[in-house]
């Protein structure tokens, strides 16, 4: 088999997993769990696309909930957590070694303690300490995952007596499954493809507010990963008063693209915000791409949000002639990383300058 052939099964087999982002939704909200109530706090441990899930659930419930949720990404977990907080560690491989830190800190803590994973070390300690253990389907790239991990976590909150996110979920799995065919290939006027051509050979900065934030995040990473391109996300309630600037004045800015993800259903400030940054950027000579996503609910445009830049990454693979499948860089990564913390005193990065 030549290369160029074994790239392009490989690039199918990540299409093929990127599409059943709603089978796992659809699953993970329709397992039956039993996890005890009686905390007034959640903390959700994990890196890359397992803490993506928190954000998302947290972005979905911020007016929602009077439990606070906080994603951490990090070696270790604020002080605050305590006995009365719930800690979710999330890492698909199991051997997120930031995540394990995590895990045995909230284990010092005597907290109430759930782990989503696919295997690995992470599920061994929760096994061997008798907290609750959801499983998620092996051999898929954790970033695949997603779909069952912001399931499972809004199955989590309703299950503990919070908002009925799960039972949301469930509802609008029809019009997610009606949304992915009309923004993918089956559809000659794929939102998708055209998105994406409009960004190829850009660095796109994707911007947003409200529950389209955490996608914003989720578009970055997919450009990263997916299509071996830089890109970055910011809020636009924050771009304002800084980065736009840089739009208007930056000699390089010809080499970007901004990209606004806009809720329909946004109030009148975000929405003049949006269109006064908007105008000030064309009238510098940008071309900002505007994208409006409708939903009844904000988890609904949220994960319709997370579903467009998904397939809009592929795309731009495809355009690119990369294979989505391929994170050697990630991979080698962690091995270093698995090794550096395994040292008693780890070498500091060399210094440039020192203030």
């Amino acid at each position: 088999m030549s290369p160029k052939s074994k790239q392009h099964l490989e690039s199918r087999e990540m299409i093929q997993q990127v599409d059943r982002f709603v089978d796992g939704l659809s699953k993970a909200a329709n397992t039956k769990l039993r996890i005890p109530r009686g905390f007034n706090r959640m903390c959700i441990c994990g890196m890359g696309g397992s803490a993506m899930s928190g954000d998302i659930i947290a972005d979905a419930l911020l007016t929602a909930w009077d439990v606070p949720i906080q994603v951490v990404r990090s070696t270790g977990i604020p002080n605050w957590v305590d006995e009365n907080t719930l800690v979710v560690a999330s890492s698909y491989s199991g051997n997120t070694k930031e995540t394990i830190m995590m895990y045995d800190q909230a284990k010092e803590k005597g907290c109430m303690i759930v782990v989503i994973t696919a295997g690995g070390e992470l599920r061994d300690k929760c096994m061997r300490d008798g907290n609750k253990l959801i499983e998620v389907p092996g051999n898929i790239q954790p970033r695949s995952a997603i779909g069952y991990t912001i399931g499972y976590l809004a199955n989590i909150v309703e299950t503990t007596g919070g908002p009925k996110v799960k039972s949301e979920i469930r509802r609008i799995i029809p019009a997610l499954r009606r949304f992915r065919g009309n923004i993918w290939t089956r559809n000659p006027d794929s939102l998708a493809k055209d998105v994406a051509e409009r960004i190829y050979g850009t660095v796109p900065a994707i911007y947003a507010a409200g529950s389209l934030s955490a996608a914003a995040v989720r578009w970055k990473n997919q450009i990263n990963e997916n299509a071996k391109m830089i890109a970055f996300n910011g809020e636009i309630l924050g771009m304002n008063h800084n980065e736009i600037i840089g739009w208007s004045e930056c000699v390089q800015r010809s080499k970007c693209r901004p990209v606004f993800l806009c809720e329909e259903e946004a109030s009148d400030a975000v929405m003049s915000l949006m269109q006064e940054s908007v105008d000030v950027l064309t009238s510098a000579g940008q071309d900002p791409e505007v994208i409006t996503v409708s939903g009844r609910t904000a988890l609904e445009r949220s994960l319709k949000g997370v579903m467009l830049g998904d397939y809009v990454s592929l795309f731009l693979a495809k355009m690119n002639g990369v294979d989505p499948m391929d994170i050697g860089p990630i991979i080698t990564f962690k091995q270093r990383l698995a090794m550096l913390l395994g040292r008693k005193k780890p070498e500091r990065p060399k210094e440039n300058k020192k203030v």
